[in-house]
């Protein structure tokens, strides 16, 4: 595989509870591995206990040009621990002010590469989501939003509880890869 087109340090945050099952996020990881500029933070690894550290892990946000959150979408949302993540560590005075000054996290690039269990066509006004997957993010868009990062938007891959085939998998890995080496923005 190709190394690394640039010099952009890119954190992933991995937030899948079950990462040793996951055939869409060990996909995507597997494909990432070999890229030098590329932090991977497994957060049920790093904390099964739900104890999270937050200077350490202020320090990796900081280390850090973009942030990729990595997770499966849980009833519509993030799951438990990145959930917990966002209350520890995105604080006032680091991931945000109220007086219009700089934070932290300013100026850095990120964006969510989400697993779906259910189709495309299930995340539309007439699917039986009865919204998209878009809408569903957007308060992790606002999140990062409000805490000065400049959100990207996302990457997906849909239908997870169908057994996707192993290629398109492999296809959308590529994607996925591709989006970090070269530091472009997702297209969701």
């Amino acid at each position: 595989m190709e190394q690394s087109v640039t010099t952009n340090r890119t954190l992933v945050i991995v937030a899948h509870p079950n990462l040793a099952e996951s055939r869409g996020n060990a996909t995507w990881l597997a494909g990432i591995k070999d890229l030098d500029n590329v932090t991977v933070h497994d957060l049920y690894q790093t904390y099964p206990d739900f104890k999270i550290d937050a200077a350490r892990e202020q320090q990796l946000l900081r280390e850090h040009d973009t942030v990729v959150l990595q997770f499966p979408v849980y009833w519509y949302s993030v799951t438990p621990l990145l959930k917990a993540w966002f209350d520890a560590v995105l604080v006032h005075g680091f991931a945000f002010t109220f007086d219009g000054s700089a934070s932290a996290l300013q100026g850095k690039k990120a964006w969510l590469a989400v697993t779906v269990g259910s189709t495309l066509e299930t995340y539309a006004a007439e699917g039986l989501a009865r919204r998209t997957l878009e809408e569903y993010l957007a308060p992790v868009a606002q999140t990062l939003e409000f805490c000065q990062l400049d959100y990207q938007g996302f990457h997906s891959v849909y239908g997870m509880i169908f057994d996707p085939l192993d290629e398109d998998l492999v296809l959308n890995a590529k994607e996925y890869r591709r989006l970090i080496a070269t530091s472009e923005t997702p297209v969701g």
